[in-house]
């Protein structure tokens, strides 16, 4: 099984190498790595070199869902992780995962618990990380893997507990998967909504494999602060819910974004 790692980079990132350190440690190291832009810069150019990884420019400057489609475009290898920039992985990511995915081969998104760090170190265990658990237990149970288009969908209809980061996603099983240009808050949201249509399985690892960046700089911070968030949670949950249950359900989900503040 071939897999890519993916990093969508912009700016002058002060997280970017950290990430690119957790995934270089990675104890099954032969993934590829390519870090992806559509805002070229000498500080990209430098640490793709320091690293020793290529880094590709997408021409488009059409928001985040044109940037993961490019990184997703720029590898051809059957598995891609969109590792973002300010995230961290643990160093047996990829051997367990391809040891869970060796015992679901239909697997079409495979994705792991999470932790989350700040500047100052690992984060507890919040409430907004114990509903996502919940959330998952709902629709998952004991089973580690989901097939069933009815259970893949229920494990969205009450948010998205799914940490993107830790997402593999099987290209050879959705050769067609892009992501909605259309959206800046919920595209991997909406995006697992689609997944989940396709024939195959939803591959769930308990063990925390990855570790979530939080900060005020990050994009899930800013767009919390615009209220694009929660316009967009209100759109999701039109999909699942009548109107009414969708608003009221978008007033409780508000709250859960108070555990993005450091």
């Amino acid at each position: 099984m071939s897999h890519t790692f993916a990093v969508p980079a912009f700016g002058r990132s002060p997280h970017l190498r950290a990430c690119l350190d957790s995934i270089q440690r990675q104890s099954k190291n032969d993934s590829a790595i390519v870090i992806s832009t559509s805002t070229p810069s000498d500080f990209l150019d430098k640490v793709a070199k320091e690293y020793r990884v290529p880094l590709v420019v997408n021409p488009l400057h059409e928001g985040i869902g044109s940037d993961w489609n490019f990184a997703l475009s720029s590898s051809d290898a059957q598995f891609v992780t969109i590792a973002h920039q300010d995230d961290c992985y643990h160093p047996e990511y990829i051997a367990r995962m391809f040891e869970a995915i060796g015992r679901h081969p239909n697997t079409v998104m495979a994705f792991s618990n999470s932790t989350e760090h700040t500047p100052a170190g690992p984060r507890n265990i919040n409430i907004n990380l114990r509903i996502k658990r919940a959330l998952i237990t709902f629709a998952f149970g004991p089973r580690e893997a989901i097939s069933r288009p009815e259970d893949k969908q229920r494990l969205l209809t009450l948010g998205n507990p799914v940490c993107c980061p830790s997402v593999m996603i099987n290209r050879g099983l959705a050769p067609d998967f892009r992501f909605n240009n259309s959206m800046k808050s919920n595209l991997d949201w909406e995006a697992w909504s689609r997944l989940g249509l396709i024939p195959g399985e939803f591959l769930y690892l308990k063990t925390p494999l990855v570790s979530k960046g939080v900060h005020t700089e990050s994009e899930t911070s800013a767009l919390i602060a615009s209220q694009l968030r929660e316009e967009e949670d209100r759109q999701m949950f039109e999909r699942f819910w009548p109107q009414p249950v969708a608003a009221a359900i978008t007033m409780v989900y508000k709250l859960g974004y108070r555990a993005n503040r450091i």
